[in-house]
């Protein structure tokens, strides 16, 4: 399954992307290429370790090929979450969102 999970936005999604935070960073989009690159080639272990702390609580999801972490700033009802993909892009979300009884 790994490698399977890639981002779905298209390539002009991400080019603006990379271009708002090149501008914001003072760098260039090349330089913010090849640092997702570098990314890509960290084990998944480290990242989540370096992010989230040793004790991160994310399980991996075979069916959807993602990483699963609680997300530390969610403080509202149900289960927030980091979901990180195969080539290391993610995205955030919240589950069972109703008030919980």
């Amino acid at each position: 399954m790994q490698g399977r999970s890639r981002d779905p936005r298209t390539a002009e999604e991400k080019d603006a992307e990379r271009q708002a935070f090149a501008a914001a960073a003072r760098t260039s989009v090349e330089e913010v290429r090849a640092l997702e690159e570098a990314l890509r080639e960290v084990p998944i272990e480290h990242i989540l370790e370096e992010l989230f702390g040793p004790d991160h609580g994310a399980f991996y999801d075979g069916g959807e090929d993602l990483w699963i972490v609680p997300n530390p700033k969610h403080q509202g009802p149900g289960f927030g979450f980091i979901a990180i993909r195969s080539d290391r892009s993610w995205f955030a979300g919240v589950v069972g969102s109703e008030a919980v009884q």
